[in-house]
């Protein structure tokens, strides 16, 4: 099945408290997900922006970045991601925030445990 980019769901808007307006690009949603995951998307973060501070219990994300520069919670640390790097989170605390001067683009999906 293909999905053409002009008939993809966008959500603009702040994600789990964070800071400014998030473009979300819903890349499989739904049923074709299989209840195996809850979210495949393309995130794109303004400068400055964030998605705030959540936790995954039931399942867990994986970010994978794009392009651009951004900040994690990693475990007790902070730390700088940058293109071509995977971040992902079980049972833990984590945001992502755009530290750079350009747009944060990442792939995220969130996968049922």
């Amino acid at each position: 099945m293909i999905r053409r980019k002009d008939k993809l769901t966008k959500v603009v808007g702040p994600i789990e408290g964070g800071k400014g307006n998030i473009t979300r690009e819903l890349l499989i949603e739904g049923n074709e997900l299989k209840n195996q995951a809850k979210v495949f998307a393309k995130l794109s973060v303004p400068v400055g922006g964030s998605v705030g501070l959540h936790e995954h219990n039931k399942d867990y994300e994986v970010y994978y970045i794009l392009s651009g520069k951004g900040e994690v919670l990693d475990g007790d640390k902070i730390v700088e991601v940058n293109e071509g790097d995977v971040v992902y989170a079980i049972n833990t605390k984590h945001y992502i925030e755009n530290i750079g001067d350009e747009e944060l683009v990442f792939l995220a999906v969130i996968i049922n445990l």
